[in-house]
């Protein structure tokens, strides 16, 4: 969808406003819900997006593809956030909000939910740096072919795909420490 001034004037900004939010609601939250890991972080830093995005859009001549506009917008407040707050993981907010007893009820629960490689490999995605984590979701959970990745986060295609080769040798290297792949596997 390609968006210039003279539309968002003509067709009159809240009304505009409104179609864009919700179009493309869902792949907004999907790039921050992947980066933060958090819902209603995610729901927070969304509509900061659109607030941003709303704001800046008539300082723009054309955007070419505004999904990508957007999801840059929200991954950029995304990964700030996250380094914002650093010293806040995804288990100490966990357990911050239930008592002990319910904690390791779930952590137990968790560990058996975990049998499947899909599942480990997701919450190995949580350890991995800003970067990698939204590099590999935007590839893996969003599905957007190289193209649209190296348009939303302004890199070169090569360099999309060398960092994403790099996120993904990542996670196999902790899988191969969790003894989820052997080394016979791991060669073979």
């Amino acid at each position: 969808m390609k968006v210039n001034k003279s539309k968002v004037i003509n067709y009159g900004r809240k009304e505009y406003q409104y179609i864009l939010y919700k179009k493309y609601y869902k792949d907004v939250f999907r790039t921050v819900y992947y980066i933060v890991k958090d819902k209603e972080i995610a729901k927070d830093l969304t509509h900061d997006a659109f607030l941003k995005a709303y704001k800046n859009v008539e300082s723009l001549r054309e955007i070419e593809n505004i999904r990508a506009w957007l999801c840059t917008i929200a991954s950029n407040l995304s990964k700030n956030y996250l380094r914002r707050n650093k010293k806040f993981t995804m288990l100490e907010l966990h357990s911050e909000s239930h008592s002990t007893d319910d904690f390791v009820d779930e952590y137990v629960l968790d560990k058996i939910e975990r049998k499947n490689t899909q599942e480990k490999v997701r919450n190995l995605l949580n350890e991995l740096d800003p970067d990698s984590k939204e590099i590999l979701s935007l590839r893996y959970y969003q599905e957007l072919p190289y193209s649209n990745i190296s348009e939303i986060l302004s890199l070169n295609l090569g360099t999309v795909k060398s960092k994403i080769s790099r996120a993904k040798k990542k996670i196999f290297n902790m899988l191969k420490e969790e003894g989820e792949i052997n080394e016979k596997r791991a060669k073979g």
